[in-house]
């Protein structure tokens, strides 16, 4: 199987509008997987979800004022309101930063040109997620006036996502948890706006002095060797270095800064510190990492079910049940995105390459 691709272009309503009409089926596939995850996985109905998400417009509109009007377009698109667009959106904060939840997910590495074989920066990514979830992704190459043109890879309805853009900035997020939220700027915005930044500063800066309103762990990596990965809860925020290897992340706070602040939380031990390790000694033990090597370590299943390449555990029921959705590696230098549509594993890699 291959992702729906979606080319947006215009004013920010006519993108939104391209979007919405072509993923309709996806983004009400999407909206059912969400009322059965809120309700299984977090005890929300669906009508609470929906009131919680109307306090976020304000943020965003006085963010990305742009955004909120490809929300509408995507909502006209799809035959929805402008509030269930926003529920998606903001499905982050609903699901994790005020309420415990068991979801442990996702593998990044970030490689430097010093540890590439062809001397470019890679960033690579596991999107590991409920696999009810399974096939409602969606790459979208943005125009966007002002703004860089970008590739991103994300749920149907979702502005933001993981990804690479015009400049040679790639963008990797990981979930994190803090012990509580605020109402402010959700995660797939933040993520939009980091990747329409022409450099890794101006994006960190751009995350830095956005209003957050949850927390998460962005990699950002570039065409001219910069690597860092982006700790960030509601207050505070910490940058991670690669210290001349590869740079790995998962699921816990790894700055000690954070750590030792009041708003850090591990919520999860199943299996965030194992991957880590995993990952960091199957880097340290490649010489010149390339695409085709960091998906075999993507690939590893070390700890099954809950390896790097995660799959389903028989022993949970089906709305609990974790897999690595796709895997993705970005070449910063050739502008070149690969990604699986399944567990690395098994699915082969497509190419993608933003022009």
């Amino acid at each position: 199987m291959t992702h729906l691709y979606i080319k947006m272009s215009g004013t920010p309503y006519e993108r939104g509008l391209l979007y919405g009409t072509q993923a309709k089926e996806l983004i009400h596939k999407l909206i059912e997987e969400y009322k059965l995850l809120f309700d299984k996985e977090n005890h929300i109905a669906w009508e609470t979800a929906y009131k919680k998400a109307a306090a976020f417009e304000e943020p965003i509109r006085a963010f990305r004022p742009d955004l909120i009007e490809e929300m509408k377009g995507i909502a006209d698109g799809a035959g929805i309101d402008l509030q269930t667009v926003l529920v998606l959106n903001c499905r982050s904060e609903i699901m994790f930063t005020d309420i415990p939840s068991n979801e442990d997910a996702c593998t990044v590495i970030g490689v430097p040109p010093e540890v590439s074989k062809n001397g470019h920066t890679l960033l690579a990514q596991n999107w590991d997620w409920w696999t009810v979830g399974e096939g409602t992704t969606v790459l979208l190459e943005v125009e966007q006036e002002g703004y860089a043109k970008s590739l991103i890879v994300t749920e149907a309805g979702l502005v933001g996502g993981k990804g690479l853009n015009e400049y040679g900035v790639a963008l990797s997020m990981n979930a994190m948890s803090v012990n509580g939220g605020k109402v402010g700027v959700p995660l797939q915005v933040v993520l939009r706006a980091a990747l329409s930044c022409s450099t890794v500063p101006k994006a960190i800066d751009c995350i830095a002095k956005c209003p957050r309103a949850g927390c998460a762990c962005v990699g950002l990596a570039s065409w001219d060797g910069e690597l860092v990965m982006v700790e960030y809860a509601p207050n505070d925020l910490d940058i991670l270095l690669r210290d001349g290897k590869a740079l790995c992340h998962t699921n816990h706070w790894q700055s000690l800064k954070m750590i030792l602040g009041p708003e850090a939380r591990n919520y999860s031990y199943i299996s965030t510190f194992t991957r880590l390790d995993r990952a960091r000694r199957l880097t340290k033990d490649k010489k010149k990492l390339t695409p085709k090597k960091l998906f075999a370590i993507l690939s590893d299943h070390a700890g099954y079910p809950d390896g790097i390449c995660r799959h389903d555990d028989p022993d949970l029921p089906y709305y609990h049940c974790h897999s690595s959705l796709w895997s993705m590696v970005i070449d910063t230098v050739t502008r070149t995105l690969y990604i699986t549509d399944g567990t690395p594993c098994k699915a082969k890699p497509e190419k993608y390459v933003l022009k």
